[in-house]
């Protein structure tokens, strides 16, 4: 059954005439399906939405009134130029999680490759009637420039299909049935890009301003081509001079931005939003408004650091320069540089198919975790602790090996998943952290006891443990600042939030201090542990006396019942109640307490000698003196440390405002306190007075 499509009721001012709909269906049946030759099944599907900005269209029907799209119509170089720059606006757009439905393929032309080929077109296009819009604007630079852009998204769809970021979540796969220059080789691309550069060149009918203009912008797409080339090879050496090659490139286009297309241009034409509507797609897709041009260049520039970064951490062994740039990224996002083929061309470069940077076998993470915390080597662990073991079973070295490494490789992994992806990923790691910990602890007590005083004897597997706990303490503060990061904790969680990090924060500078008390002590001197965890000491510090002094502000915006907390509780911190922690006969250390925090809250505001000012003016001496010496395992990227201390430092100096007492605080009007992740991830700042 059908009806004319002038019969359906009609929307006004957001309701529907109920008359108008009764009658329009009081033939059909239960579960009959009224059809249309312009409103299909997938139109009414589309209609529901499900909190997806990306993918929610409503119901929205094919506009008519478009003009036709006709990839043969001559262009300006100009025209040309605008629109090889917005087909990199809709492949930017991609890469920042939108399909390609929505993006690179409703640039028509990626559809028009077979019309505008040089050995199919007729005859009658290659004489020019117009002087001013040589044909080969289309059919040899045009296409060259979308050939590239093709070839450049099925080389990162290559690497985005390695399963080191997510599909649907990270990225967006789905290929809708439309080839992406799979089967040109690169090589063949840059020939084509070739070509379309010496025509430009060659050309006469072209001013020699849009010469220089279309020539920058087939030069970056090929060197795009091949450091995406280069990346999927893994040819690390390539990459510095390949992306100094994009930067000036980038900077001339970036110099001379085309005019925008009159209104009687066909390069608009070439640009249809609602295209998806047409290509077969798991999902409903509704058009996007593709970003400004300017935020075009800033992605790509954003990019283009970011692989910058790899090339120069390729060649850097040590894994804890690693970590601590991984950090870094997390607690101080660069914009432009999250992007999901960036995280997955780090993650493969850290570890895949065995391999280790590339270039170590597995073991390297083994000497890594002991050289960068211990300065012991690897095997000095392995042949002490194979000579003290009276154990009735053999050594477990291999359930070590396997665990430590796994967990090492998989931390430094992690920095480059997405926020909610890396929390859940340290909340699941913490289990294992603490089964290793359990497990050297086993060991050791089936060890022969180092003589006290012996000068070659050191107990290698108790210095192992405060190390095993150290990173999983480290993980702990990780997650608890990954929430305030996300915003994930409410108005009365933060107080909680805060006291549980202080409190890990303090047995986390307890294994600091332990660490380095037994480093080897003729290598004190030009030791980069030392002066690592000398610099950590000195951080974590001020970041305890930080928290401990929110703690105690914050306790007056607790408005709810003690239950409701407790129960808030159990649901934000349920991974310290997996029942795989009753199988290990080691209780877990650093879980929190809630009890202890009861007894907390009610111990510091009778505390007439806390003062919470004084702990923001302690970090900010703290902070300030670590500036001074920031450690080593930083590298090339110790000034971004700086950075990220310094701008701590600045938000203990403005937290200085906080009470001077706990009596003051009664007083004291907390809603002058303001969370703001962009601002800083973790810590408030003081809303100004007027």
């Amino acid at each position: 059954m059908s009806r004319p499509y002038s019969n359906r009721p009609v929307e006004v001012n957001g309701t529907y005439d109920s008359a108008i709909l009764n009658s329009s269906f009081v033939d059909m049946q239960p579960g009959a399906l009224l059809f249309d030759k312009d409103f299909s099944l997938h139109d009414a599907m589309a209609a529901f939405e499900i909190g997806e900005p990306r993918f929610d269209s409503g119901l929205a029907l094919l506009d008519d009134s478009r003009p036709p799209f006709d990839p043969l119509v001559p262009l300006l170089p100009e025209e040309v130029c605008w629109m090889i720059d917005r087909a990199l606006a809709c492949e930017m757009a991609w890469h920042a999680g939108y399909t390609l439905s929505q993006t690179v393929f409703s640039f028509l032309y990626v559809h028009a490759l077979p019309d505008i080929d040089p050995d199919t077109i007729s005859l009658s296009h290659h004489h020019d009637s117009d002087r001013t819009r040589p044909f080969g604007l289309v059919n040899v630079v045009l296409r060259a420039s979308v050939l590239g852009l093709l070839k450049c998204c099925d080389l990162a769809w290559r690497e985005l299909v390695k399963g080191n970021v997510y599909d649907s979540e990270d990225w967006q796969s789905e290929k809708c049935d439309v080839p992406m220059s799979e089967t040109y080789p690169v090589s063949r691309i840059l020939g084509i890009l070739d070509e379309a550069c010496i025509w430009v060149r060659n050309s006469s009918r072209v001013r020699s301003t849009w010469r220089t203009a279309l020539s920058h912008r087939l030069v970056l797409r090929k060197t795009l081509v091949e450091l995406f080339s280069a990346l999927l090879s893994k040819d690390y050496f390539r990459l510095r001079p390949l992306i100094e090659t994009a930067r000036v490139m980038l900077q001339h286009i970036r110099a001379s931005p085309p005019p925008s297309p009159r209104p009687c241009s066909p390069a608009p034409r070439a640009f249809d939003p609602q295209f998806p509507r047409i290509l077969v797609s798991a999902i409903p897709l509704h058009p996007i408004q593709l970003p400004e041009q300017s935020k075009v260049w800033d992605t790509l520039a954003g990019l283009l650091d970011s692989l910058e970064q790899l090339s120069i951490l390729i060649g850097i062994p040590d894994l804890s320069t690693w970590d601590v740039v991984g950090t870094l990224r997390i607690w101080q996002p660069q914009p432009n540089q999250s992007l999901a083929y960036v995280r997955s061309a780090f993650q493969s470069a850290i570890y895949e198919n065995g391999i280790i940077l590339h270039k170590y076998v597995q073991k390297h993470a083994l000497d890594c975790f002991f050289m960068e915390t211990l300065q012991i080597p690897y095997d000095s662990f392995t042949s002490s602790s194979q000579t003290r073991w009276v154990g009735t079973d053999s050594f477990p070295l291999r359930q070590v090996e396997r665990t430590i490494t796994e967990l090492l490789v998989g931390r430094v992994k992690s920095h480059w998943y997405n926020p909610p992806r890396r929390r859940r990923y340290c909340m699941k790691s913490l289990f294992d952290w603490h089964q290793l910990y359990a497990m050297l602890t086993d060991v050791q007590k089936h060890l022969v006891p180092v003589v006290s005083g012996a000068q070659s004897e050191i107990d290698v597997v108790a210095r192992l443990r405060s190390v095993v706990l150290m990173r999983r303490l480290e993980t702990i503060s990780d997650i608890i600042l990954s929430g305030f990061q996300l915003s994930l904790y409410s108005v009365n969680e933060r107080p909680l939030a805060y006291w549980y990090l202080a409190r890990v924060l303090e047995q986390h500078l307890a294994c600091l201090d332990e660490i380095i008390e037994v480093l080897p002590s003729k290598q004190r001197t030009y030791s980069n542990p030392l002066f690592e965890f000398q610099f950590r000491s000195r951080y974590l510090t001020a970041l305890q006396a930080l928290s401990l002094a929110l703690f105690a502000v914050t306790i007056k915006t607790m408005g709810c019942s003690w239950e409701r907390l407790r129960l808030n509780f159990l649901r934000r911190y349920k991974w310290a109640s997996m029942h795989e922690y009753e199988d290990v006969d080691v209780p877990p250390v650093g879980h929190p307490n809630f009890l202890a925090f009861t007894t907390n809250c009610s111990a510091i505001l009778q505390d007439k000698e806390f003062s919470p000012a004084e702990q923001a003016e302690l970090a900010e001496r703290l902070l300030t003196g670590s500036n001074t010496a920031p450690g080593r395992m930083a590298g090339p990227w110790t000034a971004d440390r700086m950075e990220f201390v310094s701008k701590m430092a600045g938000v203990c100096r403005d937290l200085r405002r906080l009470p001077k007492s706990m009596d003051e605080l009664r007083t004291w009007d907390v809603d002058q306190l303001v969370w703001d992740p962009d601002v800083h991830p973790w810590f408030p700042f003081m809303r100004n007075s007027s």
